[in-house]
């Protein structure tokens, strides 16, 4: 198949806005879906966001239909019947309320698969409440995970509900579109996100191993003491961020490279020889993990003797996983990537699925496609 067209000849009607929705249809887009914006007469508020829009609305159509107007009542059970998918971010009893809730929407067109994206979902007791990403951090456990040095909690930089309930929703869709029948589907950005945290917070435990120390006699049993007393915190907080052999440090030049060592011997002896530190190559991980302050502070004096580019040949030829730390800028001229595929003409980043075509260029104005499209219906 074409690259592209793993969705082409499917209509999907985009009534989300912002960040969550328009990611997902931004993907369906990119595997070939027709896409038709469907937005208010003052555009969806993600315009108001620079750069951000372009990106997530190339290879879309726009049109501007007042659902609060009556009026256009028949016009929107026109388009309903014309798609195939139909993609909504309110929160729960809005789209009912602008006549285009699921039971009607699938009584005009029982072969559309109905994808609601809201913060809770459409069952529980929050189902009715706002929530933007960082609310859903904070209530399943990232805003936790990501606490500083303090204990505080806060938010990851990086819209993970928003991102991850994307992925749900191109997951969910193509499932039901590899079915072939119309169906509802009800996203909860909160459920995406609490996936995530739950695996990473509860199946990451640093802490066994140094509490294990305990079960040692002699200084192990001071060590294990200390341990708990002044570390056992800092690693459930940092996770593998505790290890010094999976952190960031600067070089001579001001630049930064990324180490990203976790449990493998051979690759944290390789570092050790790049490093003239061979010495603390015999050193177990637990015992890394918890001498973890000490030692980074040993490699980091390292690193700072050379450039950047002057440890990254190194280690790429010691077999070290290790990268520079570069700005998105940056990332978006990084051959790796530029090599396959993923930056096009304009300097855009491609979807990330595999298979998908490059939608190069630009979003579409406010209601651009509005004749063109009711012209079809």
């Amino acid at each position: 198949m074409a690259e592209g067209q793993q969705l082409a000849g499917l209509r999907v009607l985009d009534f989300t806005q912002n960040l969550p929705g328009p990611y997902a249809t931004f993907m369906l887009a990119s595997l070939g879906a027709e896409v038709i914006k469907i937005e208010p007469p003052r555009g969806d508020p993600g315009r108001n966001i620079g750069p951000f829009f372009e990106l997530i609305n190339r290879g879309k159509k726009s049109i501007v239909l007042d659902l609060r107007d009556g009026a256009n009542a028949d016009v929107l059970e026109s388009l309903v019947k014309s798609a195939d998918i139909l993609i909504e971010g309110f929160r729960p009893g809005v789209m009912g309320r602008l006549g285009c809730d699921p039971e009607t929407a699938r009584r005009w067109n029982d072969k559309l698969i109905y994808c609601s994206i809201s913060a809770f979902g459409q069952e529980g007791p929050r189902r009715a409440e706002p929530g933007h990403d960082l609310n859903l951090q904070a209530l399943t456990g990232v805003c936790y995970l990501e606490r500083d040095e303090s204990g505080n909690p806060r938010g990851s930089l990086l819209p993970v509900a928003d991102m991850s309930s994307s992925l749900v929703a191109v997951a969910a869709i193509c499932a039901a579109v590899a079915k072939g029948e119309g169906t509802t589907i009800d996203v909860a950005m909160a459920d995406a996100v609490l996936s995530w945290a739950h695996i990473w917070g509860q199946g990451i435990d640093l802490g066994a191993p140094v509490r294990e120390i305990g079960e040692r006699g002699g200084g192990a049993r001071i060590a294990a003491g200390f341990a708990r007393r002044t570390l056992l915190a800092g690693l459930d907080r940092m996770k593998l961020y505790a290890m010094p052999h999976y952190s960031v440090y600067r070089c001579r030049d001001g630049r930064h490279i990324a180490l990203g060592i976790v449990d493998e011997k051979h690759f944290w002896k390789a570092l050790c020889q790049v490093l003239g530190l061979g010495g603390l190559a015999r050193i177990p991980l637990p015992a890394r993990t918890a001498t973890g302050p000490v030692l980074r502070r040993v490699i980091g004096l390292r690193l700072r003797t050379r450039t950047l580019d002057d440890w990254m040949q190194r280690m790429i030829e010691a077999g070290v996983p290790a990268t520079p730390c570069l700005t998105p800028s940056e990332a978006a001229r990084e051959p790796q990537f530029v090599a396959r595929g993923m930056v096009g003409s304009h300097g855009q980043v491609r979807s990330p699925l595999p298979g998908a075509a490059h939608l190069n260029g630009s979003a579409p104005t406010l209601g651009e496609h509005t004749e063109s499209v009711l012209a079809t219906l």
